[in-house]
């Protein structure tokens, strides 16, 4: 009757791990304040945030990538003119920051007739460099732009909002991993339970492993086509009804926060690639002075280092509007819009087994701990019927 018992105990703890795992891994565990201040145990997804983000950033452009695809989706053109009508309304203003910092008195005392011929100058050639700096920086994305380590710093600092995040995809898993180890354990169980020594203790341990592995690979496999049509969906795997869902909250965590306009804009100029995209705007800048109205004169009049100053004002004044124009609201959205199309696009076309990998693949180096937590209770299993 004891045994009985101890192994009622055992089914009733493979349907409480999962749960408890669940906590754990998503929401945190209570703890009495004696032992923490705020009473709680960050759940390991937080504790973890940065290197699960760095994942999601691999697996994001494994399955919606390439990268300058991803870029083209955020409309370069659309982004180009909205450089180009803030560089209209701040045109009169930038020249005169610009030649006035680097020309001094020479600018003050120049005529009105040549300062309008500048004017006109930039405005002419300034819009064709942007779309041009634009197209060349969309060709280079990819060595301006480290998206795995972009998303580790994102979600690294919001571990909170990637604990809600894979929350909402993990925890149908667990629940379903509440009803299945119980049943898979049914026989394993048996081992530990009434066999007492200990190699029996040590194979239900290995039993209980394999069990949690099986429920695992049953979460993420897609079932066999014969079954599909004896079984509610729901029995063969809980991941695939929710398939829709998944689709819906990876397009719009890509589009309206990891990938958001600003902050890829934000990483082109001041993240890893800062030096080379400024290098590709300072390129096309210098062409446009190296074109001005008079430069045989001026280069009589304006030392190289003046020159060679204004050019580089005037690329940092265009990459502030490029960074400005990035927080306008209705560009913003009108890019996500189009990054939330191409996802969602590309995670329809994705088929079953590789859409539940990707699944799998966010938590890889967390699951294994949930098979580590069912063998050790088939070890304690095992080692309290020994001893009864």
């Amino acid at each position: 009757m004891i045994l009985l018992a101890l192994y009622l105990l055992g089914l009733c703890a493979m349907a409480v791990v999962p749960l408890a795992g669940s906590r754990a891994l998503l929401t945190g565990i209570r703890l009495p304040r004696r032992l923490r201040a705020d009473g709680l145990l960050p759940p390991l997804i937080a504790a973890r945030s940065a290197e699960i983000g760095r994942r999601i950033g691999a697996l994001s452009l494994e399955a919606v990538g390439p990268l300058k695809e991803l870029a083209v989706a955020l409309g370069p053109e659309d982004i180009a003119a909205a450089v180009n009508e803030a560089f209209a309304a701040e045109r009169e203003a930038i020249l005169h920051r610009v030649a006035g910092k680097h020309l001094g008195v020479m600018w003050r005392g120049l005529p009105g007739a040549a300062k309008v011929q500048f004017e006109d100058h930039l405005a002419r050639n300034v819009p064709r460099a942007i779309d041009k700096a634009l197209v060349e920086i969309v060709a280079a994305i990819d060595d301006l732009i480290d998206v795995p380590a972009m998303q580790e710093r994102y979600f690294g600092a919001r571990p909170l909002e990637l604990s809600r995040m894979i929350a909402v995809v993990a925890t149908p898993c667990f629940r379903a991993l509440a009803v299945v180890l119980p049943a898979l354990a049914l026989l394993p169980l048996l081992l530990p339970a009434f066999a007492p020594g200990l190699l029996p203790m040590l194979a239900g341990a290995i039993m209980g492993y394999g069990a949690s592995r099986l429920a695992v690979d049953w979460l993420f496999l897609p079932p066999p086509a014969g079954w599909r049509f004896r079984l509610p969906r729901r029995c063969l795997t809980p991941l695939l009804p929710e398939r829709a869902m998944i689709t819906t909250l990876y397009a719009d965590t890509v589009a309206d926060e990891s990938f958001r306009l600003d902050i890829v804009i934000d990483e082109l100029v001041a993240g890893r690639g800062a030096i080379a995209t400024r290098a590709i705007v300072e390129r096309r800048v210098a062409a446009i002075f190296a074109r001005l109205p008079g430069r045989l004169l001026l280069n009589l009049v304006v030392s190289p280092r003046a020159m060679q100053g204004m050019i580089e004002s005037a690329t940092s004044e265009l990459l502030n509007l490029l960074t400005v124009a990035a927080r306008e609201p209705a560009l913003v959205g009108r890019c996500a819009g189009r990054l939330r199309h191409r996802v969602r696009e590309r995670l329809d076309a994705m088929d079953e087994l590789a859409f539940l990998t990707m699944q799998r693949n966010v938590l890889r180096s967390e699951l294994p701990l949930l098979h580590g937590i069912v063998a050790g209770v088939f070890l304690v299993i095992g080692l309290v019927a020994a001893l009864l």
